[in-house]
């Protein structure tokens, strides 16, 4: 009986020392338990409408919605379509900083809309030139310009 209660007792200052160390223990505050991050990736989706023809040459209208909000890029020529793992027309897949890009093409040139990272944080809508190999040359993929109108 004696080792029933010593048992007992030993139980209930465990017992008792776990209650109080459980209620000394701060709650996770939503600061420690909330990863925070300085740069989340952004939602971007490429939509396309035809544009109709001009000069017997076919449009393609381009939208890119970045976060949820829709923005109207532009008529482009020829068909467009977003740079996947593919790689593009030229098969070399998005440039440095690119986050996404489409690829617009007609008669051996077009055009690339890309959205791309900032040092800030910010995105930006850059447009290129693109041109298929001429008589063994290279291809160009370059000359891209920021479009300001459009700061993410």
């Amino acid at each position: 009986m004696k080792t029933l209660i010593t048992v007992l007792v030993v139980l209930a200052l465990i017992a008792l020392g776990y209650y109080f160390y459980s209620e000394n223990i701060p709650a996770p505050s939503k600061e420690n338990t909330e990863q925070t991050s300085e740069y989340t990736e952004p939602t971007i989706v490429w939509t396309f409408q035809d544009g109709g023809e001009k000069d017997f040459i076919p449009y393609t209208k381009v939208f890119v919605t970045v976060n949820g909000i829709l923005h109207s890029v532009g008529d482009f020529q020829g068909s467009c379509n977003e740079i996947g793992e593919e790689g593009g027309v030229d098969g070399e897949g998005l440039l440095a900083g690119e986050l996404s890009a489409v690829q617009c093409w007609f008669a051996g040139g077009g055009d690339e809309i890309g959205i791309f990272a900032v040092e800030d944080g910010s995105l930006e809508l850059m447009t290129g030139v693109l041109e298929e190999p001429i008589e063994g040359s290279a291809g160009f993929r370059g000359n891209f310009v920021i479009r300001p109108e459009f700061k993410f």
